[in-house]
């Protein structure tokens, strides 16, 4: 028997209409919540979820306007917001800073970071006045370290991993629970390049302990936990999901060169 821990709940989404979004919405749906999706394009997404659970609404995060009139319109459709999920993300193009273009570095900051500001200050007021409500931000492992080639992605995703820290200790006592999770290497539209190169999938191979990247529905689930009742005292937590990549030094695996013992 599935659970329904979102029952008569309101959950806004950004980036909604693929990979990781629009399964996590999903998922929301399937435990009884509402959810209003918002993302670039609509992608048949609405099709997908269904009409009498889900409603579509154009926002480019990286526009504040954007931003605060999607918020608004949710709450108008629904008469209120439980949960907001800012997923919307892009991939720069690789490169060292030498060579990142100076407004390709601006659009990653402002779509990946800037959004979740641009959200938050409309959907907090709103989850202040219910005396309640759960806002859980889309980081990556890529803001808890570096990555080759990819500058502004690790510094716009280190921003949201603190900035949800600051947001969650400034509004804990009002009933507001602000989250992170952190991906590892997943496999949705975003990583396809990735996933088509061979020699690229051995590498990620070795450096993943459980050796592949994750279902979408995998980082899903674990959305769910931090906007649920069951992590009623989390907040301003990164909540990594790697498949442990993580918890290795990165290290040689030493015994492949010095026995056993």
């Amino acid at each position: 028997m599935s659970r329904r821990r979102f029952s008569d709940q309101v959950v806004f989404v950004t980036g909604g209409s693929s990979g990781l979004g629009a399964d996590t919405c999903e998922l929301f749906i399937q435990e009884g919540a509402k959810v209003f999706v918002t993302d670039i394009l609509e992608r048949d997404i609405i099709k997908r979820l269904g009409a009498d659970n889900a409603c579509f609404h154009t926002c480019d995060v990286s526009n504040p306007e954007d931003c605060e009139n999607a918020i608004k319109a949710c709450v108008e459709k629904y008469g209120r917001l439980d949960v907001l999920f800012h997923n919307g993300a892009r991939l720069p193009p690789l490169g060292d800073v030498v060579q990142h273009d100076v407004k390709a570095f601006q659009d990653i900051i402002s779509t990946n970071l800037n959004g979740l500001f641009y959200l938050s200050r409309v959907a907090i007021p709103q989850m202040r006045e219910q005396g309640k409500g759960n806002i859980i931000a889309t980081a990556s492992i890529s803001g808890l370290g570096g990555d080759y080639g990819l500058s502004s992605y690790n510094a716009a995703k280190a921003g949201t991993v603190n900035l949800v820290r600051s947001m969650a200790i400034q509004h804990a006592k009002e009933g507001i629970r602000i989250n992170s999770v952190c991906p590892g290497y997943m496999l949705t539209p975003m990583t396809q390049a990735m996933q088509d190169s061979a020699e690229l999938g051995e590498e990620f191979k070795k450096v993943i302990p459980m050796g592949r990247g994750a279902d979408p529905k995998e980082i899903g689930r674990a959305v769910l936990f931090l906007a649920s009742d069951d992590a009623s005292y989390i907040t301003g937590h990164a909540l990594t999901v790697d498949g442990g990549t993580m918890a290795h030094t990165g290290f040689p695996q030493y015994t492949n060169f010095l026995g056993s013992g």
